[in-house]
């Protein structure tokens, strides 16, 4: 499921390539995955719209139309952008396209449709409708106030960092490498941490998360020292050598050094 880094990824993708344009038309659109809004009164929100600037909160891009309201997208299991001139063949399948003024179009693809669209007035009315947690970038979710929050869970710290009530953003592989490079087993209990594994484990998400976005959210391409591109059946621990363990931590498949993150 595409992650902080994939969408983070995503968004400077459509801001290179659509952003400032206007939204001639929209077709392909599937119904079924929209949320909130008609057919007819999505694309009366978004046609004869510019698209003016976009923000991310944590798996969600917003795109802001100059009438105000702002485009939502979730990406689901599979879900991505791809921009192209209008006549050529967009990619299969095609869940909405967004008809641009300049010749070309954004295309919405999501193969197996598990994201969804809408429109909403600000980004904040959908973070409260969803009870999402703060952005895992967001530089006022310091050190002190991440604490705070995985301290009152008594989740694995695993399901902790993957609750999105709790932080926005952060899924089943980047939890996995967030919690290599701190050394903690995925299933200790997030509320037994103490402060200084809690400042670790902030510090390192940031670390893996930037350094996702850094390497275009492709986990493979991470630096060998990692524990991405080594997560794989036959997989070796970069640090120590011993082989990757699997486990189910609430119901998902975590990957981890037995012998590192005992």
């Amino acid at each position: 499921m595409p992650e902080l880094p994939d969408v983070a990824c995503f968004k400077s993708y459509l801001d290179a390539t659509s952003l400032h344009r206007k939204v001639t038309g929209v077709e392909r659109l599937n119904a079924a995955l929209l949320r909130d809004v008609s057919p007819a009164a999505f694309r009366k929100a978004l046609t004869g719209h510019r698209f003016e600037s976009s923000l991310r909160h944590g798996k969600y891009l917003f795109v802001r139309l100059d009438g105000g309201k702002h485009l939502v997208m979730h990406f689901g299991m599979t879900g991505f952008l791809k921009s192209s001139k209008h006549g050529s063949e967009t990619p299969d399948p095609t869940q909405a396209e967004f008809l641009l003024d300049d010749g070309y179009h954004l295309a919405y693809v999501c193969q197996r449709k598990l994201g969804h669209l809408t429109v909403v007035g600000e980004p904040q009315e959908l973070i409260e409708r969803h009870e999402l947690g703060p952005d895992a970038l967001d530089n006022a979710l310091d050190a002190a106030a991440m604490a705070e929050r995985l301290s009152q869970s008594r989740a694995a710290v695993k399901s902790a960092l993957m609750n999105q009530k709790l932080l926005a953003g952060i899924g089943n592989i980047y939890s996995d490498e967030i919690l290599f490079q701190t050394r903690l087993h995925p299933s200790t209990p997030a509320s037994d941490l103490d402060k200084a594994t809690l400042r670790k484990l902030h510090r390192n998400m940031r670390k893996v998360l930037n350094k996702a976005i850094e390497r275009d959210a492709k986990p493979n391409q991470l630096p060998r020292t990692y524990l991405l591109p080594h997560r794989h059946e036959d997989g070796e621990c970069p640090r120590c050598g011993h082989p990757l363990e699997t486990l189910k931590v609430s119901g998902r498949t975590a990957w981890l050094c037995p012998r590192c993150q005992s």
